[in-house]
């Protein structure tokens, strides 16, 4: 960012992207992007186990304003954020859930400029995993979202909110259970995921057999790498994400299991962080097909068919 701004830490946790490499680093506190875009003061020395400074633990650290950040750096509630309704028509029935089993909502949060197969493939590789594990696991998975980011990230790249909301909702026109949420882009700042799964919830809860019903984050394994990274993530918005469970999906390469081991707040919370693997690899990113779009080559298998459409139709990262 080009000027230094007021930051309270506690109203800046990251979402769903740990810091990009385009970061602004240097010797001592430093103002760099956390999850969902939104810039967080670090710390080049971390003093706990959660990869923060005590003082950034405690959301204590402020910086002198010089101008106004793209987001509500006090939207720390969700008193403070716009009330809309869930889109059910793709949720399961929760009452007909098996006695002794827990419905669960996945609930994943990004970028999606533009959205590719592989965003929506881990879905269904997640539910895979509780279908075959369900012995054990005692759960079943009645429905899906995915929640692309407000406009304040300020990523590189990212694509008008109305355009990302139809391309994820196009990519997901064969899906019967998961669905499109505009819940943040919806909003007037940057929301923290944290307030994502606890609206979500919230919203479940209120649905026909939504009480005691779990909404756990899905994601892949550099969310998790991003938690032990040195001032991303804040330890009170670590733990509401990790007490209400995250399914990791991990690739080859990505070793979630020596994070878990090695991090105190992960190991905490080992019970809650259920590891999926993709065995099926693609490593296709949105970047990766931002620039072919740009270079004029065909994105075609990338992504949806309806979405490549929408890119051609809209001019889209040209």
């Amino acid at each position: 960012y080009r000027s230094t701004a007021a930051l309270i830490l506690s109203c800046v946790p990251a979402s769903l992207a740990f810091c990009p490499s385009d970061s602004l680093v240097h010797r001592g506190p430093l103002l760099r992007k956390g999850g969902n875009g939104a810039p967080l003061l670090c710390f080049a020395n971390s003093r706990n186990a959660f990869g923060a400074s005590s003082s950034t633990s405690r959301g204590l650290a402020v910086m002198a304003a010089k101008s106004s950040l793209p987001f509500d750096p006090e939207s720390g509630s969700l008193d403070d954020k716009k009330h809309f309704p869930i889109d059910t028509s793709k949720l399961g029935d929760l009452t007909k859930v098996p006695e002794g089993m827990t419905p669960v909502v996945l609930l994943a949060c990004g970028s999606y400029s533009p959205p590719t197969v592989m965003h929506m493939r881990i879905f269904e590789t997640a539910r895979d995993h509780f279908r075959s594990m369900a012995d054990s696991l005692k759960m079943e998975v009645v429905g899906g979202f995915v929640c692309p980011v407000h406009p304040a990230y300020g990523k590189k790249g990212l694509a008008p909110a109305d355009d990302r909301v139809e391309m994820v909702r196009r990519s997901l026109a064969s899906s019967e259970w998961v669905s499109v949420e505009d819940w943040e882009v919806k909003q007037g700042e940057w929301t923290r995921t944290r307030l994502s799964l606890d609206r979500m919830h919230m919203e479940i809860e209120k649905v026909p057999g939504g009480k005691g019903a779990r909404v756990m984050l899905l994601c892949g394994a550099d969310i998790l790498d991003s938690m032990v990274t040195p001032g991303v993530w804040m330890e009170a918005d670590l733990r509401g994400i990790l007490s209400r469970g995250i399914v990791c999906i991990k690739r080859a390469g990505s070793d979630p299991e020596k994070l878990i081991q090695e991090n105190d707040l992960l190991y905490e919370y080992r019970d809650r962080i259920i590891l999926v693997r993709e065995w099926v690899e693609n490593n296709v990113s949105s970047t990766a097909v931002r620039r072919a779009v740009k270079r004029k080559m065909s994105i075609r298998y990338f992504v949806a068919d309806g979405v490549l459409d929408y890119i051609e139709e809209r001019g889209l990262y040209k």
